[in-house]
């Protein structure tokens, strides 16, 4: 960085963002002038680091600065053109910068030390005004990153518990979400149900007809499972072409009746077309397992997945519950 003296352009002056509608003849406000350095930052060269603290306004005359979050950080936060300033909300709070300033190519900025600029603002309101216009743009442009960075959070939680290619939820979801209502169908003394579900003869129809189709078929057994089942009902693609439901204060009875309804939809439901060409409906095999006293998710699944591949055994696009297989079978 690079001090130089230079004779003030006071009417350059009065078009920066701190000196608009400044009377720039005014001599104390000269005499505060001529405290100040202009300097020549060499490009890449840091300004504010998030390492120390800062006494400086630094207003940006020509060249370009850039903000980023961290030293690490490729992608620039913001830029500041010529005109704008950077200092003088760590000047405020007296705290370390929250972000890191530095120049992106050869860049000249008027530097304020921070005892002048509070001298600049008792001299004059119309500095104090545009110092307060300058803050308060630095805050609403925060909380619009901040707002946008929540925005971004909850798109990554969501990507995180939903399954790209039918919109359920994933497995990951399902361990948590399902471990839980176990767990209050446990304390509360509630039934709980739980349907595991595999789409019959998938490789084949893969083979068959191609990895497009099958994934037209994910999506449509997906919307067809999902569409009848209650508000509170949990619903996630477990794997591959296997999916689970989650069936809250649900008799295995009941839970009997919705797996029909279920297997039944299924099968009624229209894949759509692949290449001009109607693609085959597919059938579903269902096991249910009901909670018993002391079952964990895993145990549950276990029982609901060898009822079902009984189902498959048995013939397929049926229902199996778990408590009715023969102990040989």
């Amino acid at each position: 960085m690079k001090p130089s003296t230079h004779e003030h352009d006071t009417l350059l002056l009065s078009r920066l963002q701190l000196f608009r509608n400044v009377d720039m003849e005014n001599p104390a406000l000269l005499d505060l002038l001529n405290l100040c350095e202009y300097r020549t930052l060499a490009a890449g060269e840091v300004i504010l680091s998030t390492q120390k603290e800062n006494h400086y306004l630094f207003i940006l005359m020509k060249g370009r600065l850039v903000i980023q979050l961290s030293a690490h950080e490729d992608i620039p936060l913001a830029t500041v053109e010529p005109g704008e300033c950077v200092g003088e909300m760590s000047i405020i709070d007296s705290r370390v910068p929250s972000a890191q300033v530095s120049a992106s190519e050869e860049t000249y900025v008027l530097v304020i030390e921070q005892d002048t600029l509070w001298r600049m603002v008792s001299v004059s309101h119309e500095i104090a005004r545009n110092l307060l216009y300058i803050m308060s743009e630095r805050v609403r442009y925060s909380n619009l990153v901040i707002a946008d960075s929540l925005e971004m959070q909850r798109k990554y939680q969501r990507y995180a518990v939903t399954d790209a290619l039918t919109g359920l939820h994933n497995r990951g979801w399902l361990d948590d979400a399902f471990d839980r209502e176990i767990k209050r169908s446990e304390r509360d003394q509630l039934p709980l149900a739980l349907i595991m579900i595999d789409v019959d003869d998938f490789k084949n129809y893969n083979d068959a007809y191609g990895h497009l189709a099958g994934d037209k078929v994910l999506v449509s057994v997906a919307a067809a499972i999902r569409s009848p089942l209650r508000p509170n009902d949990l619903v996630a693609r477990f794997g591959g072409e296997e999916f689970a439901v989650l069936l809250p204060e649900t008799t295995v009875d009941n839970a009997k009746i919705i797996a029909e309804r279920l297997r039944k939809h299924v099968s009624e439901s229209d894949p759509g077309e692949l290449d001009g060409k109607d693609l085959p409906k597919v059938t579903i095999s269902l096991g249910i397992a009901g909670r018993q006293s002391g079952y964990s998710l895993d145990m549950m699944i276990a029982a609901a997945d060898v009822a079902m591949y009984h189902a498959k055994r048995s013939g397929k696009n049926r229902i199996e519950i778990a408590a009715e297989i023969p102990v040989d079978a």
